[in-house]
C-alpha cells in the first residue's frame, strides 16, 4: 500500500491550535509520513516566538524564513508574493503527496495556490464558517475552498454551507472544533493558575485579544481607540490579561495601545503568546470561579471559551455572522457600550450545548483520508449546483 507524504502548513499561534490535534492523530498512522512546514509570526520575537510551542511539543518542522511585513495592505500583497515565491521552491524540492491547510491566512491562500497550479491535492480545516465583518478571511476562506480536494469542516451549518457552494458530499467530513480533542478541564488547578499569573480569586478576570480590522484606517483607530477606553474604565474592578494581536494589517497600532496602556496601568499583565494550554487554563480559571469573561474580537472566545463555561464580551463586526454559541455577548467598538455590557446579567457561565462538539470519529479521520485520495476521481472535481 503507498505510503503517503502530508505536509501540514502554519503561519501562525491560532492556526497552529487547529491543525495540532490533526498532526498528533496523522503522525500515529503508518500510512502517512508527516512534515509541518511553518512561516509567518511562528519565528518573530515581536509576536512572541509561537515557535517554542511547536518545540514544546516536539514537532519537527522546516520554516520559510521571510522578513514580516504586513502592517499596511500594499505591505502585505507584497509579502505574499514572496512568499508565495519561497512555497513554489520548497514545493519543488519535496516529494509531496498531498497538503493539510487550516481557515482563513493570507499566507495559507499563497500555500493552497501554490500547491494547486502543482497539482498537490488539498485538505482544508475550517472551510464554510462566515465571518463578514471586513477582515480579509472570508473570501480568503471559500477561496481555498473551491480549489481544495478533501472539506473538514468545525460544524454542521459550515459542512451544509460548502454543499451548497457545489461540493460534492463525499469529500465533506463534519469534524467539530479539533481543539476540543485534546482539553481536559482536569489538567488545570485553579491555585496553580492563581499562583502562576499572581491573580486575586476574589476580584474576576478579564483574558483580552483584540485584532485588527481591514477597514478605513481612520474608522480602524476609531474602534481601537474605543475599545481601550472601556479597558482602562474596566481595569479599576477588574484583573487584566492581554495577549498580543495578529499580523493583519493595522496591526502596530493595537501593539502601540497595548504598551502604552501597560505604562499607564502596571497592574496589566501582557503576554504576548500565552500558547494553548495556558490561555485554555485562564479560559479555566474564568469558568471554573465564575468571575469575568473573555474580551475581545478573536475566534477562540466563540469556539473555545464554551468548552470551560467562560463567558464572552465579542467586540465589533470580525466574527459577524459567525455561528456563536450561548456563551457570546455581541457589543459594538463602542466604550459605553462594552462598559455597559460588562455589567450584564447575560454573561452566561452556564454549560451550554456546543454546536462545534467534536466528532466521535475524530481519531479515525486518517483512515477516511486515506480512503479518499485513493479515489481515481479525487482531482477531478465536479460542481454540484
Amino acid at each position: 500500500m503507498k505510503i503517503i507524504n502530508i505536509i501540514f502548513f502554519s503561519a501562525n499561534r491560532a492556526e497552529y491550535g487547529l491543525i495540532y490535534p490533526f498532526l498528533k492523530i496523522f503522525l500515529k498512522h503508518k500510512m502517512f509520513k508527516v512534515e509541518l512546514i511553518i512561516g509567518g509570526s511562528h519565528t518573530i520575537k515581536k509576536f512572541g516566538l509561537s515557535v517554542n510551542e511547536i518545540k514544546n511539543d516536539r514537532i519537527k518542522f522546516s520554516q520559510i524564513n521571510l522578513p514580516l511585513k504586513t502592517n499596511t495592505l500594499d505591505n502585505t500583497s507584497n509579502y505574499f508574493n514572496k512568499l508565495q515565491k519561497k512555497i513554489n521552491i520548497l514545493l519543488e524540492k519535496k516529494k509531496v503527496d498531498l497538503v493539510f491547510l487550516s481557515s482563513d491566512r493570507f499566507e495559507t491562500f499563497a500555500f493552497s495556490i501554490s500547491a494547486y497550479l502543482k497539482k498537490i491535492p488539498i485538505i482544508h480545516y475550517e472551510g464554510g464558517d462566515i465571518t463578514e465583518g471586513g477582515a480579509l478571511d472570508d473570501n480568503i476562506r471559500h477561496a481555498i475552498t473551491k480549489i481544495s480536494n478533501i472539506h473538514l469542516t468545525s460544524n454542521k451549518e459550515a459542512f451544509n454551507r460548502i454543499l451548497k457552494m457545489g461540493e460534492e458530499k463525499w469529500r465533506c467530513i463534519n469534524v467539530g472544533y479539533s481543539p476540543f480533542h485534546l482539553m481536559y478541564k482536569k489538567y488545570y488547578n485553579l491555585k496553580n493558575v492563581e499562583k502562576k499569573y499572581s491573580l486575586n480569586s476574589n476580584k474576576p478576570l478579564i483574558l483580552f485579544t483584540y485584532h485588527p480590522i481591514i477597514k478605513k484606517e481612520s474608522d480602524q483607530r476609531k474602534d481601537v481607540d474605543e475599545v481601550f477606553k472601556a479597558l482602562k474604565h474596566l481595569s479599576k474592578n477588574y484583573q487584566i490579561i492581554i495577549t498580543y494581536p495578529n499580523f493583519d494589517p493595522g496591526y502596530q497600532y493595537i501593539l502601540n495601545k497595548i504598551l502604552n496602556i501597560k505604562k499607564e496601568i502596571r497592574e496589566i499583565k501582557v503576554i504576548k503568546h500565552l500558547g494553548r494550554k495556558n490561555y485554555h487554563s485562564l479560559l479555566y480559571y474564568i469558568g471554573k470561579n465564575k468571575k469575568g469573561f473573555c474580551m475581545g474580537n478573536s475566534s477562540s472566545g466563540i469556539k473555545e471559551a464554551i468548552f470551560f463555561n467562560c463567558p464572552t464580551l465579542n467586540i465589533g463586526d470580525r466574527q459577524k455572522s459567525r455561528l456563536k454559541t450561548k456563551n457570546v455577548l455581541n457589543v459594538k467598538a463602542n466604550e459605553i457600550d462594552i462598559i455597559n455590557k460588562s455589567r450584564s446579567k447575560s454573561l452566561n457561565y452556564s454549560v451550554n450545548n456546543n454546536p462545534y462538539k467534536l466528532s466521535s470519529n475524530f481519531v479515525s479521520i486518517p483512515d477516511e483520508i486515506y480512503e479518499k485520495f485513493m479515489k481515481s476521481n479525487l482531482m477531478l472535481k465536479k460542481c454540484t449546483i
